[in-house]
């Protein structure tokens, strides 16, 4: 509990740079081991399910205030290596891997872009839209995303979000085995887990 007031303390004033304007606050986080994407989807028999633990080293830079108010990233890009999913089963996973064409393709890329409005910081999940662009096998795009945050006791900000996708938003087709006895459908789920560090803290 000390280490999340803590964080808000710090969110709420000596983490902050003000770039010769009071109004406009600086925060970078950074992005933590624990973080990951999930994809979710359905084949015609079963369901799946195939994570990548993130291992970077990124920092993400959150500007507030200033002309308009809303929150823009500065620096917002969080790279995940395409090859490191495992959906559970081997054969499954290799399917996957071909399909979002990580031998070409090797990063998949999350770059935030802004929040519609300030976020709050605390214990209770706040909720709110956020634009993003996704690159995913060598096709970028923008999206609008349900998110997120909520600060732990621990200190460390968790943000998330997550949207309905289908393959063909990243011109890729839905793998299939054995034939084409099992298909996968082309709808999918995919939600990121972004666990945060004040920098600082």
């Amino acid at each position: 509990m000390k280490a999340a007031l803590g964080i808000l303390t710090l969110l709420l004033a000596s983490a902050f740079v003000a770039e010769n304007n009071p109004s406009v606050l600086i925060h970078q986080f950074i992005v933590q081991p624990a973080s990951k994407i999930v994809i979710s989807g359905k084949t015609n028999v079963n369901s799946f399910q195939c994570s990548s633990l993130y291992a970077g080293k990124d920092t993400l830079v959150l500007r507030e205030g200033g002309a308009g108010s809303k929150p823009i990233f500065e620096k917002g890009v969080v790279g995940l290596d395409a090859a490191a999913f495992d959906c559970g089963m081997q054969m499954m996973t290799s399917d996957f891997i071909k399909t979002i064409k990580a031998d070409k393709y090797p990063s998949i890329s999350i770059n935030f872009i802004s929040f519609e409005r300030v976020p709050v910081y605390t214990k209770a999940p706040d909720q709110f839209k956020g634009k993003l662009k996704i690159s995913l096998a060598g096709v970028t795009k923008p999206f609008d995303v349900d998110c997120t945050i909520e600060v732990k006791s621990n200190g460390f900000i968790h943000l998330k979000g997550g949207r309905h996708f289908v393959f063909s938003d990243f011109s890729l087709e839905a793998p299939t085995r054995m034939m084409g006895m099992v298909r996968v459908n082309e709808n999918l789920d995919v939600n990121f887990h972004l666990v945060l560090k004040l920098e600082g803290e």
